[in-house]
């Protein structure tokens, strides 16, 4: 595995996943997402990161963060991927995040910080 500042690289493997988790949950905590936002963004997360997992493609996710203009931004890659798994997924990110883009190979997840 591979960390730099603002990106991770992990296998895509469930038993290396958590790594990933981890990872965002932390990036958003030190961002400012408290109580109800962290959660939010760790369940739409989840579903991307479930979503590449079902795929089977094993491989590995890029997971970058970055902050602009009171929001952060959470993308999750595989380069690999050529059709996204879960029907539903774009209303479960409707639900938990103030924005999203969906294409097979990336999600990047969208939720604005509270000060």
């Amino acid at each position: 595995m591979r960390e730099e500042r603002d990106r991770l690289m992990v296998p895509a493997e469930l038993a290396r996943v958590g790594r990933a988790r981890h990872y965002i949950a932390w990036r958003a905590a030190v961002a400012g997402l408290r109580g109800n936002d962290l959660h939010d963004l760790a369940v739409a997360a989840e579903a991307v990161l479930t979503d590449i997992l079902l795929s089977g493609e094993g491989g590995e996710l890029e997971i970058t963060a970055e902050e602009e203009a009171g929001s952060l931004y959470v993308c999750i890659s595989h380069a690999e991927l050529s059709e996204r798994r879960m029907r539903d997924l774009p209303r479960l990110l409707d639900h938990y995040l103030d924005g999203y883009e969906l294409s097979p190979t990336s999600a990047t997840l969208t939720k604005r910080i509270l000060r």
